[in-house]
């Protein structure tokens, strides 16, 4: 769709819009596949964001980083990493977003470092884009809510567990760059 621009143009909006909102320096760094230096940062925010017993191990993400079409964004400000958000292909033009945190809540990090993921994966023609996430966090806010606002459906829901989905058309590519990245 033209009226949304290529990534390298929408990463440098997502980091001067992050960049007024904390008033720092922000950077979005995009890593493809197994890396040890990414690995120690996903762990290091995973371990400060989350209760311990959604911690993934070591190996569990050394495994999904190893995941065909695997992509990491990581956020940093002034130059200290602040956010992670990875996934990777489950089949052909669709991917699992797997984890999110962010040390700065409330600010539109992780709403504008997940449009950009969205948006990235659109214009590299992926279909649909799969989520799963509890039904409240530690702060009793209701996670389902959070991403239907972005977009997603629920698709189904087991033990607490809910499973959510976006269609990636032309709109919803749209509403993402519209809503989180474009300047108003």
């Amino acid at each position: 769709m033209s009226e949304i621009p290529a990534y390298e143009i929408l990463k440098k909006m997502a980091e001067e819009k992050l960049g007024k909102i904390l008033s720092g320096d922000c950077l979005i760094k995009l890593v493809k596949g197994y890396d040890e230096e990414t690995l120690q940062i996903i762990k290091e925010i995973d371990h400060e964001k989350f209760r311990e017993e959604l911690w993934y191990s070591d190996n569990e993400i050394q495994e999904r980083m190893n995941m065909p079409g695997f992509l990491c964004f990581l956020v940093y400000l002034n130059e200290k990493p602040i956010a992670f958000e990875y996934g990777y292909d489950v089949s052909e033009g669709v991917y699992f977003s797997d984890s999110q945190a962010t040390l700065i809540e409330g600010k539109g990090v992780g709403t504008t470092q997940f449009a950009l993921e969205i948006l990235y994966l659109y214009h590299r023609g992926y279909k649909k884009i799969k989520l799963t996430t509890e039904e409240k966090d530690t702060e009793g806010r209701e996670l389902s809510l959070l991403w239907s606002r972005m977009g997603f459906e629920v698709v189904g829901e087991e033990d607490g567990t809910i499973s959510m989905e976006m269609d990636l058309t032309d709109e919803t590519a749209l509403f993402q760059y519209e809503k989180y990245l474009k300047s108003k």
